[in-house]
């Protein structure tokens, strides 16, 4: 079954351009954020040690570690993620687009033998610091939560910048394609630009 793989940082716009190319060209739309319940439950302590440890810890106990090690740990999480998401993907109709921010570059550069099908967004840690306040009140109302808000919240962008890195490094390491975002471009645009890498020939 084709599948075309749309990953990337936090706040780089994924959902919003996967839903329009899903829509756009007739793909039916895989978005692995609306399946984490799903995951939750049927995350294994044995298989799935990762996202178990993870998956019912407050965001504001997670806020308060060292950011090298909540990255690590989300990786561990996002690997664990990545294989119920390819349980999920074996039962849908093809051809299907998947997107997430725990789809890893080298795990589907194994399962992809074509680099244009798969492409990551990548947000630029200035304008993900001013993206992430106007996300919603959720944000606010989190790290209100927190000892110190202030500290909890500049843990959480350094976390995100590490794993934004890492996606970046793997894809390009693997051939894959990076979009950077940094909020000067339209969601028309980025989408434009997305479409044309997916249409490319291989």
């Amino acid at each position: 079954m084709p599948v075309f793989w749309l990953g990337g940082s936090a706040c780089a716009g994924k959902t919003s351009v996967a839903r329009c190319l899903a829509a756009e060209h007739g793909r039916t739309l895989y978005s692995s954020d609306d399946h984490f319940e799903e995951h939750r439950r049927r995350a294994d302590p044995v298989r799935h040690p990762g996202f178990h440890r993870l998956m019912d810890v407050p965001m504001e106990e997670l806020w308060e570690r060292p950011a090298d090690v909540q990255a690590r740990e989300l990786l561990h999480f996002y690997e664990d993620e990545m294989e119920m998401v390819l349980e999920d993907l074996r039962e849908l109709p093809g051809p299907v687009l998947a997107e997430g921010a725990g789809l890893l570059p080298g795990r589907i550069a194994a399962l992809s033998p074509q680099p244009r099908q798969a492409l990551w967004l990548i947000a630029t840690p200035a304008f993900r610091r001013q993206a992430y306040p106007r996300r919603g009140p959720f944000v606010a109302e989190l790290l209100r939560r927190c000892k110190d808000p202030e500290a909890a919240f500049a843990r959480w962008m350094e976390r995100d910048d590490l794993i934004a890195s890492h996606l970046a490094t793997e894809a390009r390491r693997h051939g894959l394609s990076v979009l950077e975002v940094d909020g000067r471009q339209s969601l028309e645009e980025v989408t434009r630009r997305c479409g044309e890498v997916f249409a490319a020939e291989p």
